[in-house]
C-alpha cells in the first residue's frame, strides 16, 4: 500500500505501515507536528473489491481524525466558530441532499420526458440532472476559505504522492494521484448518484435501504478497483482522466501547503525506517522532521539545492555526525534557534565551512576562515597521489599551505618531514592551530613562494594547490566561493596560469636530483600546465581525474 494522504482544512495526515504524522498549521500561522502509531489500517489491500471497502471506511476515519487534530492546535474560540459552522453545514447537507437533489431533479425529469414516456429515459435524465446538482454543490463549497485550504492541500497531498521531494515546481501539471481520497469520494458518489436514481427501485422504504446500501457498497469496490487499475497504467493520459474527478476537491497549493505536506512524509519515512523511533508528541520540543524540512525549504527558497547543507548544518549545532542526526527525535527551542540562525548565514550566500569555523578534509578536522581557502574533496586526490611516494624521511614542500590542509594529512598519514610555507601570516597561524590539534609537527614558513627559503635547500617532493581562477572569471564564482574565500587564494592571473609558471621555474632549483613536483589544476587547465613542466625539464608526467572525470591532478619527475 501506498502512503496516503488525508487533508484538512489546515493541515494533512500521512499514513503508512501502522503509523501517523500529522502536519498542522496552527492559527498563528506556525506549523506543528505530531506522530503516533494507528490501528486503522488497510490490511487486505493483496484482495480485490474487499480492499476497496476498507479504503472507503478507514480513510473517513483517518479523515475525521485528522479534523480533530486540526481543531486540537487552534485556540477556544477558534474551536466553538468551527463547531457553529460544521452544525450550519450539516444542516444545509440535509436540506440539500432532501431538496435538491431530491426534488428538483424528479420534476426536470417529468418536465422533459412526461409522465407517460419511458422510465429508462427518464431516470436516466434524472440521474444526469442530479450529478450535475452534485458538482455544482462542490464547486460552491470552494466559496468558503476553509474548503479552499482543504482543496490546496488535498492537491498538495496528491503532488507529494506522485514526485514525493521532487514535487516543488509541479504545482501547474495536470497529473493526479488516482488513489487520492477525496477524489476516490467524489467518483463513489458520483456513481452511486447515477446507479441508484437510474435504476430507481421502489420496493418500500425498509427494502429500497437495503437496495441502495448494497449498491452503495458495490460502488465502493468499483470505484477502487478503477482508481486502483489507473494508478497501475504509468502512463500521464490515463492518469490525467482522474482529473476529472480530483477537479472538484483539489486548488492550486503555495509553497506552504506543499512544504506542510512534505514535512510528514519526512516523518513517516523516519517513522517506518527506523524502527526503534518514538513517535512525537511532545509538544515542548520541535520535532526533528518539522525542523529538517524548514531547513531543507529555506535553503531551497534561496537556490541552494546541495542536500548534503541542511545535514551539516544540524549536526554541527547538535555536535553529531551526519548518520546520527537521521536518529534524533527532537531537538530543544535553544538548539532551534542556533540552527535556523545558521540556515539564515547558509541562505545568504556563507558557506558551512565559514559558519561554523572548521571543516572536514581526509578524516581529519581542520579550522577555516576568510583568511584560508576551504579545502575541497577534489583536494584530497592531490594528497592521495602524494602519499604514493612519500616514504619515510621524504622531504616534502607544501606551497600555499593555507589552512594547511595538505601538509597536515601528508604528515598525519606518512613518515615523511613536511615543511609548508604561505605569504599570508593569518593563514600561517591558522595552519599552525590546525598542525597542533591534529598532533603533528610541521615546519611553517613565511614566504612568498621561494624567497625566503636557503638557495641551496632542497626536497623530494614539492607540492601544491595555487590559486588558478583566471582573474575574470573570478566575478562568475559561486557567491559561497567568491564571498567566503580570499581572492588572493583565488586569482591565477590573466589566464590562471601564472602561480605555476612561477613555482615551476623555482621547484627547478629546489627540488633533488629526481625529485617530484605535484599540483593540482583547474578544469581544462591540465594540458598548458604539462607544457609548462616540460618547458622546465619535468618528464614522466602523469595527469589524474577526479571523481566527475576532470583532470585535476599532474605530477612529474625533474
Amino acid at each position: 500500500m501506498k502512503k496516503m494522504f488525508f487533508p484538512c482544512p489546515n493541515g494533512v495526515v500521512c499514513q503508512f505501515d501502522g503509523k501517523r504524522a500529522i502536519s498542522l498549521i496552527d492559527c498563528k500561522g506556525a506549523r506543528n507536528l505530531f506522530s503516533e502509531n494507528t490501528k486503522n489500517k488497510i490490511v487486505f489491500w493483496h484482495f480485490p473489491f474487499a480492499r476497496g471497502l476498507q479504503f472507503f471506511f478507514c480513510g473517513l476515519v483517518a479523515f475525521f481524525e485528522c479534523l480533530f487534530w486540526a481543531s486540537s492546535v487552534c485556540d477556544e474560540k477558534k474551536k466553538k466558530k468551527e463547531i457553529v459552522f460544521e452544525i450550519l453545514a450539516g444542516v444545509l447537507g440535509v436540506v440539500f441532499a432532501g431538496i435538491v437533489l431530491g426534488l428538483l431533479p424528479g420534476k426536470l425529469g417529468y418536465f422533459v420526458v412526461g409522465a407517460n414516456g419511458s422510465t429508462l429515459l427518464r431516470n436516466f435524465i434524472i440521474s444526469f440532472f442530479r450529478v450535475v446538482i452534485f458538482m455544482l454543490f462542490l464547486l460552491f463549497l470552494k466559496c468558503f476559505p476553509s474548503m479552499r485550504e482543504l482543496f490546496r492541500f488535498n492537491r498538495a497531498g496528491d503532488l507529494v504522492s506522485i514526485y514525493g521531494e521532487n514535487c516543488r515546481g509541479k504545482v501547474k501539471t495536470g497529473l493526479c494521484e488516482p488513489l487520492n481520497f477525496l477524489n476516490f469520494l467524489v467518483l463513489v458518489f458520483f456513481l452511486d448518484i447515477f446507479v441508484v436514481t437510474f435504476i430507481g427501485v421502489s420496493l418500500g422504504f425498509f427494502l429500497n435501504f437495503l437496495v441502495n446500501l448494497a449498491i452503495f457498497i458495490i460502488v465502493v469496490s468499483f470505484s477502487y478497483e478503477i482508481l486502483w487499475l489507473f494508478d497501475k497504467i504509468n502512463l500521464s493520459v490515463v492518469k490525467s482522466l482522474c482529473f476529472v474527478t480530483s477537479f472538484f476537491v483539489t486548488m492550486r497549493p503555495s509553497t506552504t501547503h506543499i512544504e506542510t505536506v512534505l514535512t510528514s512524509l519526512t516523518e513517516i519515512n523516519f517513522l517506518t525506517t527506523q524502527k526503534e523511533r518514538n513517535v512525537m508528541n511532545d509538544k515542548s520540543r520541535k520535532p526533528f522532521s518539522l525542523v529538517y524540512s524548514e531547513v531543507r525549504n529555506k535553503l531551497l527558497a534561496n537556490k541552494i539545492n546541495e542536500k548534503s547543507d541542511a545535514d551539516w548544518i544540524i549536526a554541527n549545532v547538535l555536535n553529531k555526525n551526519r548518520a546520527e542526526i537521521k536518529l534524533v527525535e527532537s531537538v530543544s527551542d535553544k538548539e532551534y534557534r542556533e540552527i535556523m540562525k545558521a540556515t539564515t548565514r547558509r541562505a545568504n550566500g556563507e558557506s558551512v565551512d565559514n559558519i561554523f569555523g572548521f571543516t572536514e578534509f581526509f578524516g581529519l578536522r581542520f579550522e577555516v576562515n576568510k583568511k584560508v581557502l576551504t579545502p575541497r574533496m577534489e583536494t584530497e586526490i592531490l594528497v592521495e597521489q602524494v602519499l604514493k611516494f612519500a616514504e619515510k624521511k621524504t622531504k616534502i614542500l607544501d606551497v600555499g599551505t593555507g589552512s594547511g590542509a595538505i601538509a597536515i594529512t601528508i604528515a598525519k598519514t606518512s613518515e615523511a618531514e613536511v615543511s609548508a610555507l604561505d605569504v599570508s601570516k593569518s593563514a600561517l597561524i591558522t595552519a599552525q592551530n590546525n598542525a597542533k590539534n591534529n598532533g603533528v609537527k610541521i615546519e611553517f614558513i613565511l614566504s612568498n613562494l621561494f624567497e625566503n627559503l636557503k638557495k641551496k635547500r632542497k626536497f623530494d617532493i614539492i607540492v601544491s594547490n595555487p590559486p588558478y581562477i583566471p582573474t575574470k572569471d573570478i566575478a562568475k564564482l559561486d557567491v559561497n566561493v567568491r564571498e567566503c574565500d580570499p581572492k588572493i587564494a583565488l586569482d591565477g592571473g590573466e589566464d590562471g596560469l601564472d602561480f605555476y609558471r612561477e613555482i615551476t621555474s623555482g621547484a627547478v632549483k629546489h627540488l633533488s636530483n629526481c625529485g617530484m613536483l605535484f599540483y593540482e589544476v583547474g578544469k581544462g587547465q591540465a594540458s598548458a600546465v604539462k607544457k609548462i613542466m616540460k618547458e622546465n625539464g619535468f618528464k614522466e608526467i602523469k595527469i589524474i581525474k577526479d571523481y566527475n572525470k576532470i583532470e585535476r591532478v599532474i605530477y612529474g619527475k625533474l
